[in-house]
């Protein structure tokens, strides 16, 4: 006699389901743990600050080993022996200084017609402070001359430097002092020192005017003064 067959029982580990696996009603699958995040993507503002630091301090060691420049140095210029040519030319007593030692320069020397049309030899010179003294010489003249000569200046007084007297202006404007030392009639040579420089450095150059020996071989301009 034949035993019935009898359903199979599922066992335990067959029944139960697969844990993790969509679908099947057991539990979701975890997520894999998310990577860590850059360290260069934290504390972003600190590390802007501390690269901007670093770049401040390439700059400025770049301006302590680069030379500055203060002012521009002008080239020296051969002032006395335009002084000569300018004696010889136009007869004028021309002074120049002399002997004023290291650190006076100078600069320009010219002659032209300056205000009013007066031909004027003028002369610049950068003193040891690094300051300008202009020197201005004209035959006959005129009061407009002098006012631009001295920028436009008031009288304040006289000084006596070296036995030669000069009438002194000053354009507090501009922060200038001029020495004038007017000529005498049509023919007197006028003579007017000024500028920035402190008023000690003006006095040493004025005290060091001299007339100049008219250069050789050049013969007088045919004279213009009225």
């Amino acid at each position: 006699m034949s035993t019935p067959s009898t359903s199979s029982t599922p066992s335990p580990e067959t029944a139960r389901p697969a844990a993790g696996v969509p679908g099947t009603g057991g539990q979701p699958e975890q997520p894999s743990p998310a990577a860590p995040p850059s360290r260069y993507s934290l504390g972003t503002f600190p590390n802007m600050i501390r690269s901007m630091v670093v770049i401040a301090l390439f700059v400025l060691a770049l301006v302590a080993i680069v030379p500055r420049i203060t002012q521009v140095q002008r080239p020296a210029v051969d002032a006395s022996g335009k002084a000569a040519q300018v004696a010889a030319q136009t007869s004028w007593s021309v002074l120049m200084p002399q002997g004023l030692g290291k650190g006076w320069v100078p600069t320009v020397a010219t002659y032209a017609p300056g205000t009013d049309q007066v031909p004027t030899f003028t002369t610049v010179w950068t003193t040891p402070t690094g300051a300008d003294i202009a020197l201005k010489q004209a035959a006959g003249a005129t009061q407009g001359w002098v006012s631009r000569s001295v920028n436009d200046g008031q009288a304040t007084g006289t000084v006596t430097v070296s036995g030669r007297g000069f009438e002194k202006y000053a354009a507090s404007s501009v922060n200038q002092i001029a020495y004038v030392a007017k000529g005498t009639g049509a023919k007197g040579v006028t003579v007017v020192a000024s500028g920035t420089a402190p008023e000690d450095e003006l006095k040493a150059f004025v005290a060091a005017l001299a007339p100049v020996k008219p250069a050789a071989g050049v013969k007088p301009a045919p004279s213009t003064t009225p």
